[in-house]
């Protein structure tokens, strides 16, 4: 039952058994409801959009009930939602949640100099007809429909692509004759280049300008003049177009930054909500339980967006089926030394510190990055199985040499384990054997790697100590290679104040397939020890 609030607005709580929500309205998020409701997924949409003015209600029939997110609590596998749709405040809980709104699609006009109008369309707007096979109606007989495609405004591969489909499809009609004016026209779009090839052979005329645009001219009967100059021959040529057809710059959904706030989920530079970082590749966010597909997370053609629905379908019903690295070590707060200082609720990546009468840590969102470990001041965070301490203290204990005696350990390498721990097993399918006198330590993060790792490494008897992380933005955790470098510059200069060579402590990155790299790295790193260590 709603019930009544003070402010006239309705409250209703629908604590229904936990499903998956849809946050979206297009044809990727009506895939994704779908796919997970044929496998037994109580799956429902919930459509980020404004409501409809009266204009475009015709346009709405069918889709889901329009709704705002207001807030969002808990964690995976129980996430709690409020909602709100017209006047009614929603509660739901729902096990998962995925991000699938549409990118939006801005006409570029500006670019061109062009205004909309009769004879100027967008490639939207030229796809729709064709969809609806109206195009005969809107075209006339020997109609020369021009193309403007990525000229001061690079166009995006998939809308270069967009484009040569429609061109193509035109040209194929014999009653009418397509141009293609360009800039740097990007074909990467699976099979873009081949429909530039057809759309050669089938007479489409393309041009292509590097420098100097064309310049355009509107005509008293409401046509184009369109004045440029060759830039091979330097010859100069006029072409009257009865059609323009513009590309379009996409965009993420207005509301897709307020909603990722409230799903306290990462987005990129432009928008979208999912960087191009390859350990989040794909759907995966930096919260366990949420993810993003189609637009929510870049450009992505209709076919690829479809894709993709299928793609995450199959990864949320991994993480309802609890086949998704759940074997990851998981952090646990001792109460008797928690200080409740939130320094851990301030910096873990995935939202997984609880805030109550203690301090806690939600296993079903903590990706066992350690992180928190190495930041507590107070030394309260474990996780067992976490190897930083015996592998520090195992530096201690003497390795058996090549003479028969005993010799301490030299270097100690502190690496990722999505990085360079992979580099580092495959050294022996590449033939590399480490030099004796290296020490490696695999954790599960290089933000998981505090300054008192560093330090005891040095206070053992370790000559150096090399941390290796991954690269810049390819983080799972988001900012633990950023963490690492800090450490490490802290690091470093109470190695001055004791007197000890800085260059002794190095930070490098790697990817998971630079085994060779790893392997370089090392040794430099130990002649470099060495020259430090001569008399």
């Amino acid at each position: 039952m709603g019930v009544k609030a003070h402010s006239g607005v309705s409250i209703q709580n629908q604590h229904s058994p936990a499903g998956v929500i849809i946050f979206g309205d297009g044809d990727c998020a009506r895939r994704i409801e779908a796919n997970l409701n044929d496998l037994g997924v109580d799956a429902w949409l919930s459509s980020l959009a404004q409501p409809a003015t009266s204009s475009e209600a015709g346009d709405t029939a069918g889709c889901p009930m329009h709704s705002v997110l207001i807030d969002c609590h808990g964690f995976a596998g129980k996430f709690d939602l409020q909602l709100k749709q017209g006047d009614a405040l929603l509660r739901k809980t729902a096990s998962a949640i995925v991000v699938a709104e549409d990118h939006r699609a801005r006409a570029n006009f500006a670019p061109y100099g062009l205004d909309p109008g009769p004879h100027v369309r967008d490639i939207s707007a030229l796809e729709k007809q064709l969809n609806q096979d109206s195009v005969d109606a809107l075209f006339g007989a020997d109609d020369r429909i021009v193309f403007l495609c990525g000229w001061q405004v690079g166009s995006h591969p998939t809308v270069a692509s967009r484009m040569l489909d429609c061109c193509l499809e035109l040209q194929l009609r014999s009653e009418w004759h397509t141009y293609f004016l360009t800039g740097n026209l990007k074909v990467a779009a699976q099979g873009a280049e081949e429909r530039y090839q057809a759309a050669k052979r089938a007479g489409t005329v393309f041009s292509k300008f590097t420098n100097t645009y064309p310049v355009i001219n509107r005509l008293d009967d409401g046509r184009y003049r369109i004045s440029y100059e060759d830039e091979i021959t330097r010859s100069p040529f006029q072409l009257t177009a009865d059609w323009i057809v513009v590309d379009e710059r996409i965009t993420p959904d207005h509301k897709l930054i307020g909603v990722a706030d409230k799903l306290k989920i990462e987005v990129d530079d432009a928008g979208f909500a999912q960087n191009d970082n390859v350990r989040r590749l794909s759907n995966a966010t930096n919260r366990r339980g949420v993810f993003v597909a189609g637009g929510s997370r870049g450009i992505l053609s209709k076919t690829e967006q479809l894709a993709d629905a299928d793609q995450v379908s199959l990864r949320v019903m991994a993480f309802l089926n609890g086949s998704d690295d759940l074997s990851l070590m998981k952090a646990e707060i001792d109460r008797g030394r928690c200080a409740r200082c939130l320094t851990c609720h301030r910096l873990c990546p995935h939202l997984a510190i609880e805030i109550g009468q203690h301090m806690a840590v939600a296993t079903e969102a903590c990706l066992g990055c350690g992180i928190c470990v190495a930041a507590c001041p107070a030394c309260a965070i474990d996780m067992p199985g976490f190897p930083m301490g015996n592998a520090v203290a195992s530096l201690m204990s003497q390795q058996e040499g090549e003479d028969g005696g005993k010799q301490p350990f030299r270097v100690v390498v502190f690496g990722c384990a999505r990085s360079s721990g992979p580099a580092h097993q495959s050294l022996g399918l590449m033939g590399h054997v480490l030099p004796m006198g290296i020490q490696y330590v695999e954790v599960p993060c290089g933000g998981s790697v505090s300054n008192n790792h560093l330090l005891a490494a040095f206070a053992a008897g370790a000559e150096g100590v090399m941390l290796c992380t991954c690269h810049t933005d390819n983080c799972k955790s988001g900012l633990g290679n950023q963490l690492a470098r800090k450490r490490a510059e802290g690091a470093k200069q109470a190695l001055k104040s004791a007197g000890i060579e800085d260059e002794r402590l190095v930070v490098t990155s790697l990817a998971a397939n630079m085994g060779n790299a790893f392997y370089r790295q090392v040794n430099d790193f130990i002649d470099r020890i060495k020259v430090l260590s001569a008399p």
